[in-house]
């Protein structure tokens, strides 16, 4: 491949890294999405039902009683979204809780500037939704309060999620309180090219019969790119080498915030054997290593499987085809792994440094939390994500608003509601394998989160694109273009020790 046509690959990478990265962290609304997990409402020990009487709250790490500093009814929310419009379901109970929120308005681009000179100027917002950079770049460089004061993690709201908190321990603390897990990275695929093409393997029934390994994902591959010279296996994305790294059962970089230590694991053996693994697929021609988006690659390219995040993924592929089947499948399991690891992401929000209204923040994230493992809304979600069609709660003929999306015709008036175009209905085994890439609970995968797009930007630009001409790629070198892992591994860990090492002395400071 010419250089310069590797160079544009590696910029429409880097172009991408920050908007998908962004929708791997969680929708910009809240109230949509339910987890399967079956845990039970139960009652919250995080903050009391309303902004009046006892502060007080049952820390989990031993039962004290702490006063929850309060502001009144007003939580200060900074964002590049305005809650109260992209969150309305869940800003409306928390206004029925006697609170209201006012927006401080940034974009994405300048969030953590943001935030920072509002945390240096005493003048903090109370809430912050969860980004990639948050921990642990924003931890280490004291943007948030910790909440072990305020939280009782074994309570009947958080004790589901209990073990994914602690994923975010620093130090011993814990800043971040993700409310909702987030199916990860998965491999999408276009089944309806598959029956086209003759080829009678199913990605879908491999993973059900537990024979979606490494070895079955290349073998199919190989089938398909044997068609013809155009024809690629697979289009990596912002996220490259990761998911494959941690199937393994190692992340290419850890945070033991318990101990204090952060761990560059890129000579480990484990990240050695994927990344060759990964280099063979590209040298035998089945990478497509030009960026398409999702609802181009797979009905527009003979390109068979894209790596993308579940929910943006998927929905955008399917609903720029729907006269064809997209389907979805994990991340293929490591024929010598000991167990089936799978990447994952999480969803919540933090509490900067110097916020006044803890409180309000914590009933928020308490009201994120119920929505979450409601069992009613649990099955809404179910119904709406598997409905052949959905509708938009305003009749366009009477005015009147109707919860459930998958009614045809208006309750009130007869009419019928406006459908939704852009909506793509999930079979019953797509949308189990999305269940179970929620379910932490379940034995079916063993949750792992790499922590390597949680520093700087710069470490994060040089894993997934390397340097101006696309050197030091240390993700996506071996995946995308067949470049030798021992080399990037050997002519770039120390350069990825320098950026880890300041890390490490904020730690052991913190």
């Amino acid at each position: 491949m010419k250089l310069s046509k590797r160079i544009l690959a590696c910029a429409i990478t880097a172009a991408m890294a920050t908007s998908m990265l962004s929708a791997c962290n969680g929708s910009t609304t809240t109230s949509g999405s339910a987890s399967d997990v079956g845990a039970s409402q139960g009652n919250s020990s995080t903050t009391e039902n309303s902004n009046s009487g006892n502060n007080s709250s049952t820390d989990g790490n031993g039962g004290n009683i702490v006063e929850v500093p309060s502001n009144g009814d007003t939580l200060k929310w900074l964002g590049y979204y305005d809650l109260n419009t992209d969150d309305k379901e869940i800003v409306d109970k928390f206004n029925d809780a006697g609170y209201k929120v006012e927006t401080i308005s940034t974009s994405s681009t300048e969030y953590f500037t943001k935030l920072a000179q509002l945390v240096a100027s005493s003048d903090s917002p109370d809430m912050v939704r969860y980004e990639w950079q948050s921990y642990p770049h924003g931890v280490a460089n004291n943007l948030y309060t910790s909440l072990d004061d305020y939280v009782d993690f074994d309570s009947d709201t958080w004790s589901g999620i209990k073990d994914m908190i602690e994923n975010f321990n620093y130090g011993g603390k814990h800043y971040y309180l993700p409310y909702r897990v987030n199916p990860g990275v998965v491999l999408i695929y276009n089944q309806t090219a598959l029956d086209d093409e003759g080829i009678k393997t199913d990605p879908l029934e491999l993973y059900k019969e537990g024979k979606w390994t490494w070895t079955a994902w290349k073998d199919i591959m190989t089938e398909w790119c044997n068609i013809g010279d155009d024809y690629y296996g697979v289009m990596p994305t912002g996220f490259v080498a990761m998911p494959f790294i941690v199937s393994t059962g190692t992340t290419l970089i850890d945070v033991d915030g318990p101990n204090k230590q952060i761990i560059n694991n890129m000579k480990d053996a484990n990240v050695q054997r994927c990344q060759e693994f990964l280099s063979d697929l590209a040298n035998q021609g089945m990478v497509n290593a030009e960026y398409t988006d999702p609802g181009t690659c797979l009905s527009a390219t003979k390109t068979l499987f894209a790596e993308f995040g579940l929910d943006w993924g998927w929905t955008s592929a399917q609903g720029a085809a729907k006269d064809q089947d997209i389907r979805f499948v994990p991340i293929p399991r490591d024929d010598k792994a000991d167990k089936y690891y799978t990447n994952t992401d999480t969803f919540g929000y933090l509490v900067p440094a110097g916020a006044k209204n803890i409180k309000a923040a914590l009933k928020y994230m308490e009201i994120c939390r119920l929505n979450e493992i409601d069992p009613e809304l649990i099955a809404k979600s179910k119904a709406e994500m598997t409905a052949e069609h959905l509708y938009y709660p305003k009749c366009p003929e009477c005015g009147v608003s109707t919860a459930d999306k998958t009614i045809e015709k208006c309750p009130s008036c007869g009419a019928a509601r406006r459908e939704r175009k852009n909506h793509s209905a999930m079979s019953e085994d797509l949308y189990q394998i999305y269940s179970d890439l929620k379910d932490t609970t379940s034995d079916k995968f063993t949750f792992l989160f790499d922590d390597c797009f949680g520093f700087s930007t710069d470490l994060t630009n040089m894993l997934q694109r390397g340097d101006s001409e696309g050197k030091g790629c240390v993700l996506g070198g071996p995946f995308k273009f067949g470049e030798s892992y021992t080399n990037l591994r050997d002519s770039y860990y120390g350069t990825v020790e320098s950026f880890l090492e300041p890390y490490r002395a904020l730690m052991q400071k913190n």
